[in-house]
């Protein structure tokens, strides 16, 4: 399982929010679209839209933490941690990492997110799990799924995976196999595919996606 933490946890100066899109007229990024109980958001949103969309927040992926209300982010930050989106207390798994690019304090509202993670679990304790909010990224299901047919689907959607990763990504019944692989656009976005190791049957199955944007950071006046 990767880590999660609080909203409360480190934070790092923003220098540069995005790296420079590239600018050649045959290149198109991939289409990166993330779907939560049927509502579609994009990287670089506003934290207002999941709110709008009927959705709440967390600082911890627990229905007995959603907030009733959301700090201020001082000017030019970027929270290390993630955010979790909840809505009528079921959980999605899926966390929100913010950013002040302004150089004024701004509601967290008005902040924008640079990065979704979806971690639905470790796969002998959350298979069954049903209490939860569907999501995909760009119509792909990641919930326990065959790894080949994720990474197939991705690459057809234009998505390009370095093949030695793939490779050990791919490995079967090797619990020292890659657990995740990157795709990187030109852009500077990415998307991670996660999986999950089960010892018990030697069976490796997605579990989760990172998507991000592509964030520059100073930590030298630190």
């Amino acid at each position: 399982m990767r880590k999660k933490g609080k909203l409360t946890a480190a934070i790092l100066v923003l220098v540069m929010a995005l790296s420079v899109l590239f600018s050649g007229c045959e290149f198109t990024a991939p289409d990166m679209k993330i779907s939560i109980d049927g509502k579609e958001f994009k990287l670089n949103c506003k934290v207002s839209e999941i709110l709008d969309a009927g959705f709440e927040l967390a600082d911890i992926d627990h229905p007995s933490h959603v907030l009733a209300s959301l700090p201020p982010l001082d000017a030019r930050v970027v929270v290390q941690e993630p955010l979790f989106i909840y809505k009528n207390g079921k959980a999605s798994h899926v966390g929100i990492y913010v950013y002040n690019k302004s150089v004024n304090q701004m509601a967290l509202e008005e902040c924008t997110v640079y990065a979704f993670d979806y971690d639905c679990g470790v796969y002998s304790q959350n298979a069954n799990e049903t209490n939860i909010l569907k999501v995909t990224f760009n119509g792909i299901d990641f919930r326990f799924t065959d790894r080949a047919s994720v990474l197939s689907k991705l690459e057809g959607q234009g998505f390009k995976f370095n093949a030695t990763d793939k490779e050990s990504f791919l490995k079967e019944g090797d619990a020292y196999s890659k657990s995740l692989v990157t795709a990187t656009n030109l852009d500077g976005s990415s998307v991670t595919v996660y999986n999950d190791y089960t010892v018990q049957t030697g069976e490796r199955t997605v579990n989760g996606f990172d998507v991000r944007l592509g964030i520059k950071y100073d930590t030298s006046g630190m």
